[in-house]
């Protein structure tokens, strides 16, 4: 992200403090197909509805994101829950490979950033995908196109519609 990109950030999260706090239920519903416990992954975790979530379902929760204000009031939602949250960019930021058992990118893309998390699944690990559509975004997938941004995943669930690009895959 440039440095343009983590200003407006910052100024939304500092601004703004409606954001939701229920986790999207794409997330629960793809935990069905995830592996009991283990490492868990949430990126652009914003105020960490989604990294809450993965930690009270039994997971070792690290989540990042841009914006130190939102990870701020992240921590403040979990407070006596053991997460560990990290400030940075996630276009500069290396992750472990083959590590998570479930990682969560919901709300944000970058084919880049999708491709870093395809190797850091673990084997029967799941990846969690929501955004909007290109037309909302020009970072998004284009219609029919996120399945290919998680090569070498099995599909288990892929919809789209006007508003909403949703995927699970699995790591063989």
């Amino acid at each position: 992200m440039s440095a343009g990109d983590k200003t407006r950030w910052e100024a939304r999260y500092r601004e703004d403090a409606r954001d939701a706090v229920v986790p999207d239920p794409l997330l629960s519903e793809a935990l069905a197909f995830a592996p009991d416990r283990g490492r868990a992954l949430d990126l652009a975790c914003g105020r960490g509805r989604h990294a809450i979530a993965l930690a009270k379902a039994g997971y070792d929760v690290e989540a990042i994101d841009i914006s130190p204000s939102a990870l701020a009031s992240a921590r403040e939602r979990a407070r006596g829950i053991e997460i560990l949250w990290h400030a940075a960019d996630l276009d500069e930021l290396a992750l472990d490979r083959g590590v998570y058992a479930v990682i969560a990118c919901i709300d944000f893309s970058d084919p880049v950033v999708a491709a870093r998390a395809v190797e850091a699944l673990a084997p029967d690990g799941i990846l969690v995908f929501a955004t909007v559509p290109r037309s909302a975004s020009r970072f998004s997938p284009a219609p029919g196109e996120a399945p290919g941004w998680f090569g070498g995943l099995e599909t288990v669930l892929s919809r789209e519609s006007g508003t909403r690009i949703e995927y699970v895959g699995r790591k063989p």
